[in-house]
């Protein structure tokens, strides 16, 4: 398609119209006009193309990414609000059953404390009592570790760790009113001490029972010697015999079936004896 042609479509000019208009400017000028026109409009043209492209590319993506991650963002939102609120009731409940302590009033930066007359006491410097009181403190947590410590591998056989845990619920039950509770309540509570104790008193009552029985073992085998013929005495199998067993000694007793049998062999020929007689 030439110049002219375009131009011609564009504008729906005759060819008259283009023939005295080119007549005007001259045909060099003219076509000239008409190229850069056509390149203007191939341009706008292919603009208007990118920028439909972007148009679409934009709107796939937010229909297929933007939309699913603000539905997430939204319900992850309000799922964070219902969890939160949750652990806000369970929090006020354990401030009301007094298992969380109650938190501290903020400190309002703005509000300056009252001057102090010159040389007293700063109520917020810790003073020497509080601070031998908190050394003694720590030194006898130390000294009770290392007692644990020591009784832990006599028990165990093996040192004792953990020790933070120890220390960490013991503030634990003292800060849920249990003022009594120490590191070795906590320690024998972790390692049931009580079983171990009562393991090895089993163990050490049954070593001196096999102790005492190797004993009596041995001084009997030194009195007795090697000779199989002196071997401690055992309960006679008579020894639950009545005389009345028997009628006699029995030691006295016939030794023969034939003697044994007699008495009644006797009896038994008699009785025929007599129902012939008779």
């Amino acid at each position: 398609m030439t110049e002219l042609e375009w131009l011609k479509q564009q504008s729906g000019l005759t060819d008259d119209e283009l023939k005295a208009m080119e007549a005007v400017a001259g045909h060099a000028k003219f076509v000239g006009m008409l190229q850069k026109i056509i390149a203007s409009n191939q341009e706008a043209t292919k603009a208007k193309e990118e920028a439909e492209k972007q148009r679409l590319d934009f709107e796939k993506r937010y229909n297929d990414e933007f939309i699913p991650e603000m539905r997430r963002v939204t319900q992850d939102a309000l799922r964070a609000t219902g969890e939160n609120a949750k652990l806000q009731a369970e929090l006020a409940k354990a401030r009301e059953y007094g298992i969380v302590p109650e938190p501290e009033a903020p400190k309002n930066n703005n509000q300056q404390d009252p001057p102090r007359a010159p040389g007293s006491p700063n109520p917020d410097a810790i003073s020497r009592d509080d601070f031998g009181r908190f050394s003694q403190a720590q030194a006898n947590t130390i000294v009770t570790l290392n007692d644990l410590n020591a009784e832990h591998f006599k028990l165990f056989g093996h040192p004792l760790g953990g020790t933070q845990e120890l220390v960490d619920e013991v503030q634990r039950q003292r800060t849920l009113g249990n003022k009594s509770f120490t590191l070795k309540n906590a320690w024998e509570a972790k390692h049931n001490v009580a079983a171990k104790r009562d393991e090895l008193a089993k163990a050490e009552r049954q070593k001196e029972i096999d102790a005492a029985v190797a004993a009596a073992r041995k001084e009997d085998a030194e009195k007795r010697g090697a000779n199989p013929n002196l071997r401690s005495g055992q309960t006679s199998r008579f020894s639950t015999y009545k005389p009345t067993d028997s009628g006699k000694e029995p030691w006295k007793a016939p030794h023969s079936i034939n003697e044994r049998n007699r008495g009644w062999r006797e009896k038994a020929v008699s009785k025929v004896r007599e129902h012939i007689a008779a």
